[in-house]
């Protein structure tokens, strides 16, 4: 394709897009080394949803660290907390935060 022109043939832009599709089919063979290895280690681990519903079953409530922080937030914005109450939190919360 001469890129010097100023308009394409329609054959040209056809050749064109035959390279890029070709390209892309190639990206995508390069790419499936590192798929390979993330189903690997999907057959390693459970999802945690997964985990979740058999925590549940044995009655335990597991929470993501997210999850924890909003509840934290909630009791520290609540007019209810004593001082006391909002220092620890945002000890909690200090933890929490150090480990993002």
């Amino acid at each position: 394709v001469d890129l010097n022109a100023n308009s394409f043939t329609s054959e040209e832009l056809k050749k064109a897009l035959a390279k890029m599709k070709e390209s892309e089919k190639a990206e995508r063979k390069v790419s499936f080394p590192f798929l390979k290895q993330c189903n690997e280690v999907r057959k390693k681990f459970r999802p945690i949803e997964q985990l979740k519903e058999e925590f549940e079953k044995l009655n335990m409530k597991i929470e993501t660290d997210y999850e924890i922080m909003v509840k934290l937030i909630s009791k520290f914005n609540s007019s209810a907390s004593t001082l006391d109450e909002k220092v620890a939190v945002l000890y909690d919360l200090e933890y929490y935060v150090h480990q993002v």
